[in-house]
């Protein structure tokens, strides 16, 4: 019966093939559009979690927000690096101060400086973390490391910005790479933040080893600055108390400059970016959903057509003897098939657009995982299967009733 099958479809190919496209299109672009509004959807909550108050220059709270979490925007500017100070000193309220600082690139990858605990909770591969005691090293991402043929040793040489030729005569030496966590992370150089203050203090003399012969005092003075400070608090109360205490303040430091500091709570700000998306990502699931009723009717009319104009190919069997319960089962195996390949199909299609899309998601600050597959999809999948074999199903269930003669 799977041989006939076969051999019916070879005869109809044409046919076939407009349902396997309409089927493949419907599927695939459902699939895509739940599997990227998803992943986005998780990447930016997931990211926002991990901090309970950030401060930085006053300007665009989403801006501050993408730029230190998920390395997108520019810097709003910079703040001194004695506000950092003032805050490790906040010991009942706070339990964890990093520095944050972006500047320059490394063949289009962006450098930040910041401590080893910004990476808590990143596997390294291979190699191990930065010494915040120390300058010239760097951690990077699984990415960087890949399209660069980087290994832990090797020295390389950042520019001013990104595809910039004004490179740094100073070289970085890579001391550890990150396991891959298909995030953001991925496409990252970190390194220590008093790095980065050495690298733009042209004036800087380093030692013997490549460190540099400044004190820790005198690096504050030259460059001590930072774009942000990304805050974790011992309660979400005392997060409402920062935030509120820090966000418009001006900050005055030794040498009489001033600065307007703002302060946020990245999930508040995080959630209504997402609010805002939302509205985007219905439209997107209204649109696949007109396409996927579309597709639903034209499948339906083709298999229709097709099971009518099989009437004469019917009634020869019918003549030879084969049962109609034997016909019905063939046309149930031939489309179920047909139904098997193009979901499959589908499926492929989802995970090669999701490759294409990588570089424009990323944009948002998420790293698309083209391994990354949500129970939803095979719903999606399996319905359009059951979908395009319910055409069969019921001509084939009113021609047995039609049907006269006994099987």
């Amino acid at each position: 019966m799977l041989g006939f099958a076969l051999k019916n479809m070879a005869i109809k190919k044409v046919q076939i093939i407009l349902v396997v496209l309409s089927i493949m299109l419907s599927a695939g672009i459902g699939v895509l559009a739940y599997n990227v509004a998803s992943q986005v959807d998780d990447g930016i909550t997931q990211n926002a979690g991990y901090y309970s108050v950030i401060v930085g220059p006053s300007g665009s709270q989403t801006q501050l927000a993408m730029n230190t979490m998920y390395f997108t925007d520019e810097p709003l500017g910079t703040i001194p690096y004695s506000v950092v100070t003032q805050l490790q000193m906040d010991g009942t309220r706070v339990s964890r101060v990093i520095p944050f600082a972006m500047a320059d690139s490394y063949n289009g990858s962006d450098v930040v400086g910041t401590t080893a605990a910004f990476l808590d909770g990143k596997s390294i591969a291979s190699g191990e973390m930065f010494d915040d005691t120390t300058t010239l090293q760097v951690v990077v991402g699984y990415n960087v490391a890949k399209i660069n043929e980087l290994k832990v040793g090797d020295t390389i040489y950042t520019s001013h910005s990104a595809g910039g030729t004004d490179t740094h005569a100073q070289g970085l030496t890579v001391v550890g790479i990150l396991e891959q966590c298909h995030s953001v992370y991925d496409n990252v150089v970190f390194t220590q933040i008093r790095t980065l203050w050495a690298m733009h203090d042209h004036s800087e003399a380093y030692d013997e080893h490549g460190n540099e012969e400044h004190s820790e005092e005198e690096h504050q003075h030259t460059a001590g600055t930072v774009c942000a400070i990304l805050i974790n608090t011992k309660n979400p109360a005392y997060a409402m108390q920062l935030a509120n205490e820090y966000d418009g303040m001006i900050f005055n430091t030794a040498d009489g400059e001033s600065f307007t500091l703002q302060a946020i709570e990245p999930m508040a700000v995080v959630r209504d970016v997402l609010n805002d998306a939302d509205n985007t990502k219905y439209i997107v699931f209204v649109l696949c959903a007109v396409i996927l009723v579309m597709n639903i009717m034209i499948i339906s009319i083709i298999t229709l057509l097709n099971m009518y104009h099989s009437a004469k190919e019917i009634s020869l069997m019918r003549l030879i003897g084969v049962s109609m319960k034997k016909i019905n089962l063939l046309y149930i195996i031939q489309n179920s098939l047909v139904g098997l390949v193009s979901t499959l199909m589908a499926f492929g299609l989802s995970r090669l657009c999701l490759t294409f899309m990588g570089d424009y998601v990323a944009s948002m600050g998420v790293v698309l995982n083209t391994g990354k597959i949500y129970s939803l999809e095979f719903i999606i999948l399996g319905g359009v299967f059951l979908i395009s074999v319910l055409p069969t199903m019921i001509w084939t269930f009113f021609t047995s009733r039609k049907d006269s003669i006994s099987s």
